[in-house]
This record gives C-alpha cells, structure tokens and sequence, in this order.
C-alpha cells in the first residue's frame, strides 16, 4: 500500500516537472514562435500594402519570406539539438505537433495556390492557429494560449464576412495574439524564473 502511495505521488511529481520542463523547452524555443509570429506579420502587412497601396500585380511575393524562415528553422533547430541535454515525452509531443502543424500550413498553401482559392485560406489557418494555440496551451498549462486560440477562432468567423484585403490585416492580427504575444510572455516568465532560482 506504501510502494503504491509513493508511485502515485511520485507519478504525479513526475508528470508535473515533465510539463514544467516542457513549458521551460518552449520558453527556450520562443525564438520560433517569435520568428514565425514576426515573419507572417511583417509578410501580410507587406502583402496589404503592395495590394491595396502600391497595387502591384506581384503582391503575394510578400509570402516569399516564409522560405527565409523556414532555413532559418532548419539550422536553428540542428545546432539546438545538439545542445539538449535531456528529452521528456511532453516536450517531444510539443515538438511533433509544431512540425505536424508546420507541414499542414505548408501543404494548404500548395494546394489552395494550385487550385487558384486564395481568397479561402486564411479564414482556414485562422481556425489552426486557434486549434494549435487550444492544444498547446492545454499540454503547457499556460492558459493565455487558450485565450488566444478562442481570439483566432474569432477572427476566423469575422474573416467569412470580409473582403481579401482584409484578410491580410486579420492575419497580422491572428500571428500577434497567437504567436508573438505568448512568446514573449513565456520567454519573460521563464526568465523571471530561472533569475530567482540562480
């Protein structure tokens, strides 16, 4: 009854610290969200502004920025890898869902560019970035990724009633909420953390 008292309380200890190991990876790794969030801001802003202001036939090369991140993603995550020292189940789960998210955006790029239906995709990313930010902030415990899930969501339901160009500024909206805010605010709370354990 005793070994089983203590697997329980030492189970419970367990899952605690593998999600606050977890939470300190991501706090780590907030150098992705903060370089996505930053580069789909600055692509749909840039997007926008060729459109509408500049009215370039070419406007949509804003979107080539996404390839800059994309190596940058690469080379960062390699040499990062070399410097884990250790691994948890959570963190691994977090890092197969970010890649399994990263090659859905992708692939919906591909296929709504093939089919011409650009006009429909982000209302569409907007309901991922909601459902990944849900997700995430249900794995970490970090209820400010619920809170911005629920304000994807919504713009997602505001982007069916509004025109393409519009789109573009939800977008910027969607990444700040969803990306750059959380970012930012994990990379702070695990700063504070770490400062007053050193």
């Amino acid at each position: 009854m005793t070994n089983q008292n203590f697997s329980a309380e030492d189970s419970l200890r367990l899952i605690h610290s593998m999600i606050e190991k977890a939470k300190k990876d991501v706090s780590d790794d907030s150098f992705f969200l903060l370089l996505w969030g930053w580069l789909i801001l600055f692509a749909a802003i840039a997007h926008y502004v060729l459109m509408v202001v500049v009215k370039w036939p070419y406007h949509y090369i804003a979107w080539n920025l996404m390839w800059v991140g994309a190596i940058i993603s690469i080379v960062y995550g390699i040499k990062h890898r070399k410097k884990m020292q250790s691994k948890t189940y959570i963190g691994e789960t977090m890092k197969y869902f970010g890649i399994g998210c990263g090659i859905t955006f992708t692939l919906l790029a591909f296929f709504f560019g093939y089919h011409e239906m650009w006009t429909y995709i982000f209302p569409i990313y907007f309901i991922f970035y909601g459902f990944l930010s849900f997700v995430s902030g249900a794995i970490l415990q970090f209820p400010q990724l619920k809170w911005a899930a629920i304000g994807c969501w919504v713009i997602a339901v505001i982007a069916m009633f509004v025109k393409f160009d519009t789109h573009l500024l939800l977008m910027a909206a969607a990444v700040l909420i969803a990306y750059i805010l959380p970012g930012y605010s994990l990379k702070a709370k695990y700063k504070k953390m770490n400062s007053v354990s050193a």
